[in-house]
């Protein structure tokens, strides 16, 4: 199993092995232990400015999942599951307004970000935004988080 980390931001006010350790006991989770991730820490602006390439929306957002891979290959293991990437700035100004630990935001982010690798899209339709809500929850319960509310409801 690998989990490349890697931060654009200079001034962390967290721990870069916590985001591993979680990426790599994620991985475990979702039956993936071998496969590849790849979590990209960046600022608002660069945020803004990948939101803008691919999704076409001029703002930042929390997270941006690129899977690196089809449907078929996501059976198999291992796999390159592809990259996650997190704004530290939205991060860091969303855990503040949810009263959240930013850790513990951090994580939450890395698990939506996970289930959107494996294929979830909360954006297609209700039902598979509770289903991904639903498998969210599971895996924040499985890492023991006492913030288990994703980011789909």
């Amino acid at each position: 199993m690998a989990v490349l980390l890697r931060s654009e931001v200079n001034i962390l006010s967290f721990d870069l092995d916590y985001i591993r350790q979680t990426a790599e006991k994620l991985l475990e989770l979702v039956d993936h232990a071998e496969s590849e991730l790849s979590i990209l820490l960046v600022s608002d602006n660069r945020m803004t400015e990948l939101n803008s390439i691919y999704r076409h929306k001029d703002t930042p957002t929390n997270v941006l999942s690129f899977p690196m891979h089809d449907d078929e290959e996501i059976q198999r293991e291992p796999i390159l599951l592809g990259d996650i990437v997190i704004s530290i700035d939205t991060a860091i100004r969303e855990s503040t307004e949810k009263h959240v630990p930013l850790e513990n935001y951090l994580t939450i982010l890395q698990v939506h970000g996970l289930t959107h690798l494996l294929g979830y899209d909360h954006e297609r339709d209700e039902l598979e935004a509770q289903e991904m809500a639903s498998f969210e929850k599971k895996l924040l319960a499985k890492l023991n988080s006492e913030y288990n509310d994703p980011l789909t409801i």
